[in-house]
């Protein structure tokens, strides 16, 4: 069974990776996903035989990152 990608051409990583890379919890990356219209990229099989496991494109958040720190506005000193 391959991998599938991403945009950028990296693997698809589970939920529990992707709120690694963000330094959340799964339940906290996928409130946070929510909020911002992030949908999985795919999905595999579960091998417990539950739901299916989400996968996500590290690109797209990565995406939705830097678009919303480019939001911000810059910290100023007083």
């Amino acid at each position: 069974m391959s991998t599938p990608l991403g945009i950028d051409g990296r693997p698809l990583v589970t939920t529990a990776m992707a709120a690694y890379s963000m330094g959340m919890q799964p339940k906290q990356f996928r409130d946070w996903a929510r909020r911002r219209g992030l949908t999985p990229a795919g999905s595999r099989p579960n091998p417990s035989r539950g739901q299916a496991l989400a996968l996500w494109d590290l690109a797209a958040i990565s995406a939705i990152v830097h678009d919303q720190g480019a939001n911000q506005p810059a910290c100023q000193d007083a």
